[in-house]
């Protein structure tokens, strides 16, 4: 198989051109975009929730047609499915558990698999059958390729957040030129902005971080760690 290399600048290009297709699609002005309709119009992806994996590793699942999968229940029991090519799993604990953000991403990851596979089918050798994971540590297992992994979760940021949408929630919450400091400790009120735009656009904070750094909309980042201002670290002096 020839590996496909995409920069993010060309991943963009393909995320503009997919979103202008999807809006012609669209009869009304989007707040956000839906994934489950944007994949049923884009590629004919449909989506089922099932306990795709017994420790919840795995999230998301598709795969190109012909692939027979076999999903462990709960209760023991195993079942067996074959994947057409228009269907994707989605682990039900994304939705008992809320959390729609890692849900719309995880969605729109499987879609985004599905394109890159319509778009350059040369390159995936979509003849053969091949299945892809989505991991809950964002850690892939064979045959995904890491470089794979990589554009399709660009792709899947673009495609959930293009930049009108960023630019017009973060005005929206007051954050037009946006935020310097991330951090919900010490710039408490900025932080519950930024939290309000991104349940607006149906994403989760890690994913919306990200979009801001891309666009040079968030100055310091200390979402992960919001004690970070006050570390003290000693001077190599003072270590005994």
């Amino acid at each position: 198989m020839q590996m496909l290399w995409l920069s993010r600048k060309d991943i963009e290009h393909i995320s503009r051109r997919l979103l202008r297709d999807y809006l012609k699609k669209v009869p009304q002005k989007v707040d956000h975009i839906d994934p489950a309709d944007f994949a049923e119009k884009m590629c004919g992806l449909q989506f089922t929730f099932a306990d795709i994996s017994e420790a919840h590793d795995a999230i998301g699942l598709t795969a190109t047609s012909g692939v027979i999968i076999t999903i462990h229940q709960r209760d023991g029991t195993r079942l067996d499915y074959e994947l057409d090519g228009k269907t994707a799993f989605i682990d039900q604990s994304l939705v008992a558990e809320n959390q729609i953000g890692r849900l719309n991403f995880t969605m729109m990851h499987e879609a985004a698999h599905q394109l890159f596979w319509m778009l350059y089918p040369e390159e995936y050798e979509v003849q053969t059958p091949r299945c892809v994971f989505r991991m809950a540590d964002e850690h892939t297992q064979y045959p995904v390729l890491d470089w794979e992994e990589w554009q399709t979760n660009v792709l899947t940021s673009f495609l959930l957040l293009p930049k009108e949408l960023v630019y017009r929630h973060m005005a929206g919450v007051g954050l037009k030129d946006g935020i310097s400091v991330l951090n919900r400790i010490y710039a408490r009120k900025d932080y519950e902005r930024f939290s309000e735009a991104a349940k607006r656009l149906g994403v989760s904070k890690t994913a919306l971080t990200i979009r801001l750094s891309q666009l040079s909309l968030v100055g310091r980042n200390d979402l992960y760690d919001p004690y970070a201002l006050v570390d003290i670290f000693p001077e190599k002096n003072e270590i005994a």
